[in-house]
Order: structure tokens, then C-alpha cells, then sequence
């Protein structure tokens, strides 16, 4: 079981995030993720800075550490510039981006109140928000197809095409998920986590579609998962669990991350 370590950037200010996307790298983590949103409020934060520019900056500055954001809201960016910026992060990081990747959230949740700020009102239903996803992944695959159209052939290409892993809170998205990209995420404590991955692994195997695919959760950050005395990973194993991500969001203890080096080298 890999471990992967997300900060919050809104209360990880630009050197922080450096600080700890480096030490992360030395301490052996898997993937540094950050996160994609346009206001701090919902992260209980000052301010947020944009995702791509500040994984951009973290590209620059490390080596041999995986660089993602968990996740990115479909609805922020128009897929054509989302696919731009995809390819973009995979050339300046030398192949090390993972694009999480999520449908947004429902009009009514305290995470739409950042979009609503700026007169965009999220897609009313459930359905609607997994059709603007599913037209996402459209757009990805025929801009980095290898036999693209002539009007796409000077837009610019990932090498190699990233790994894609949803995060999920329904059935249904774990299907899509499953059937159509490389992973799917969810929150460990979720009452039907354990259901919502099964659907998507079970989608993976009846899809003909012979790709990697990883099942992650994320948790708060606990150094008993990485000690490996915690119950929870027997359960989360049980459910193919392979990955779990650990978010650091109130502040970033560099000492955690530091002692994290003796459980995962």
C-alpha cells in the first residue's frame, strides 16, 4: 500500500508548499496533491492560489515526486483549457503529473458558493454534473489522441498521457470512474466507501480496457496509518484500498513528514 501526502495551499502559503513538497519528496511519499479551488473560505483559509500555476512552481523545484491536484473541479475550466493545462504540468514535471479529477459540487453545498460568487451557477443535478465530466474526458482524449484531427495537431501533447483518478461520492460516478480512467478516490470515512469502490473496480473489470487502476481514500493525516498499527487499514484493504492519501489541512508539520521517512524507505 503506497502513501501520498495533500496539503491545504490555502494555509500553505508559497514557501511552505515548497518546503513540504520537498520534504515529502526526501521522506519517500508517493504523490504530493494540492487542491483546486477559487476562494479560501471553503478550505477554511485566507486565500487559495490557482492549482496549476502553483503545481507548475512545484514541478520546477522537485525531481522524482509525483505532482497532482485532488481534484479538479470539471467546472472551473472550460476542458480545452483543462487539457492545455494537463499537458502543460506533464512536460514541465518530466512525466510526474496525476490528474484528479472531480464533477463539482451540487448547487446547494457550501463548495458552490465560490462559483456562485463569480455568477456561475454549478448544474442543478447529479447526472448533469457527470455529463460535464464524461464531456471533459471527451475533449482530453481527442486533443491527445495520437490520430487527432489537423486543427489539433499544434495544441500540445502530454508524454506520457497522465494517469486520471476520479474522486467519487456516488455509485454511479465510481462507474464512470471505473469504466473510464485510471482511479478512483474517495473520503475513508464515507458511510458507503466501501460499496462506491467496489462499483468502480467492478466497473475497471467490465471494461475491456486494459489500464492501471488504482483505489485510494484520504484521510486526515495520522501517523498510526503509516506506522502501520492503525484497524482501519485492515478494513480499507478488505476493500482493495492500494493507495491512501494523508492530508495535512490546518498546517503542515514538517517534523510528521520528516519521521514519516522511517515507515516508507
Amino acid at each position: 500500500m503506497r502513501f501520498d501526502l495533500q496539503i491545504n495551499p490555502g494555509t500553505a502559503i508559497w514557501p511552505i508548499a515548497r518546503d513540504a513538497a520537498l520534504a515529502a519528496e526526501v521522506a519517500g511519499f508517493k504523490t504530493f496533491w494540492t487542491v483546486d479551488h477559487l476562494a479560501g473560505d471553503v478550505m477554511q483559509a485566507p486565500d487559495m492560489p490557482e492549482c496549476f500555476t502553483l503545481l507548475g512552481a512545484l514541478a520546477g523545484i522537485t525531481k522524482t515526486i509525483e505532482l497532482g491536484p485532488l481534484v479538479v473541479n470539471v467546472g472551473n475550466r472550460h476542458p480545452a483549457m483543462l487539457a492545455n493545462s494537463v499537458a502543460t504540468m506533464q512536460q514541465i514535471s518530466r512525466g510526474r503529473f496525476v490528474l484528479g479529477l472531480g464533477a463539482g459540487a451540487s448547487p446547494n453545498s457550501p463548495f458552490a458558493a465560490e462559483r456562485r460568487a463569480i455568477g456561475v451557477t454549478p448544474p442543478a443535478t447529479l447526472s448533469e454534473r457527470h455529463v460535464v465530466l464524461t464531456n471533459a474526458l471527451d475533449v482530453m482524449k481527442e486533443m491527445w489522441a495520437p490520430n487527432r484531427r489537423v486543427e489539433l495537431e499544434m495544441f500540445p501533447l502530454p508524454k506520457p498521457i497522465p494517469q486520471v483518478i476520479v474522486g467519487v461520492n456516488s455509485v454511479a460516478l465510481a462507474r464512470i470512474a471505473g469504466a473510464r480512467t485510471n482511479g478512483v478516490n474517495i473520503r475513508a470515512s464515507h458511510e458507503r466507501a466501501g460499496e462506491i469502490l467496489s462499483a468502480a473496480q467492478d466497473a475497471h473489470k467490465n471494461s475491456g480496457i486494459n489500464k492501471p487502476f488504482t483505489v485510494s481514500v484520504w484521510e486526515h493525516y495520522d501517523e498510526a496509518l503509516l506506522r502501520g498499527d492503525d484497524p482501519r487499514l485492515a478494513l480499507w484493504r478488505s476493500w482493495g484500498v492500494d493507495r491512501i492519501i494523508l492530508l495535512m489541512f490546518k498546517s503542515v508539520d514538517f517534523a510528521a513528514i520528516d519521521r514519516a521517512a522511517q515507515y516508507l524507505n
